[in-house]
């Protein structure tokens, strides 16, 4: 068997940092994704609670473990709101997923996770975007999840009430929301956590602006050197038929995509909104290379 027969991969990022793009770089080299690939089995047991959760976020995992709560809570699950699980939970729920397929998920940096993923033969790819441009696409995001497909986001109820610059304010310095009824952090913790993975030996971080081309706004060499860097690191040759592929990464009928373009948060806010989140980045966009 190859590699590829029996691997899987975890596709990992903060919401709104360009998963649709990794997704489908992960795909062009023949992963398919665990969400539309179960069979009617799985289905019936996500329904009841009893199976691996579509993907890895708060409200996924949580509908997951409805049955019964995990113990001994180590690994993170879900960005700004995690949502706390048990390795032996972890390493069952990765283990289910069919080779040759790839799951996402928003799972903050934890050395636990990379002994399982290192123990069940996973590759592990992460993305980071410029972190502005990660707050001024999840604002709309939140108030219109349901448009996406992806259901109404836990915050909407929060948010409906608030002005604009509250609402921003929110994301970024974090606070209790009372109608969902849970505590989010604050968005420096949350970029720094996920930001952290680019430490670790098993994993692969990738940015956003190389992989969205130029069609995003970027450079068709940024995009083909790191399709190239992703397929060395998948031990999969790139090649001409990977290179013919190329085209297919942005992909606007993603049912997350909003804008895709690089520094197009510039003109999605109002001038304050924009002056406090360039204040606030300044010291992420410099631990990040912005």
């Amino acid at each position: 068997m190859t590699r590829f027969q029996q691997s899987r991969i975890l596709v990992n990022s903060l919401p709104k940092s360009g998963t649709h793009l990794l997704t489908r770089a992960v795909e062009i080299f023949g992963y398919q994704e665990y969400a539309t690939h179960r069979g009617y089995l799985k289905r019936m047991l996500d329904s009841l609670g009893f199976s691996t959760p579509k993907y890895f976020n708060y409200k996924q995992a949580k509908n997951s473990l409805k049955k019964g709560k995990s113990t001994d809570d180590q690994i993170a699950i879900g960005a700004f709101t995690p949502y706390f699980v048990n390795q032996p939970t972890m390493q069952y729920w990765l283990n289910t997923i069919p080779y040759a397929q790839y799951i996402q998920g928003h799972i903050p940096f934890t050395p636990t996770l990379t002994q399982i993923i290192t123990k069940l033969n996973y590759f592990h790819l992460v993305i980071i975007r410029d972190p502005r441009a990660v707050v001024a696409s999840l604002l709309p995001f939140i108030l219109n999840a349901q448009n996406t497909g992806m259901g109404t986001h836990f915050l909407a109820d929060d948010f409906k009430p608030m002005s604009p610059i509250q609402r921003l304010k929110f994301v970024l310095e974090g606070g209790y929301a009372p109608k969902a009824k849970v505590k989010v952090d604050s968005f420096i913790e949350v970029y720094r956590s996920m930001l952290a993975w680019r430490n670790e030996p098993n994993c692969l971080l990738v940015r956003f602006e190389d992989l969205v081309g130029e069609l995003g706004g970027g450079s068709t060499d940024n995009q083909k050197n790191v399709v190239k860097t992703i397929a060395s690191y998948l031990e999969i040759k790139f090649d001409e038929d990977i290179y013919s592929k190329l085209n297919q990464i942005y992909n606007p009928s993603a049912r997350t995509f909003r804008i895709g373009k690089i520094d197009g948060w510039k003109n999605s806010m109002d001038l304050e909104s924009i002056n406090y989140l360039t204040e606030y980045c300044k010291p992420l966009c410099n631990e990040a290379g912005y």
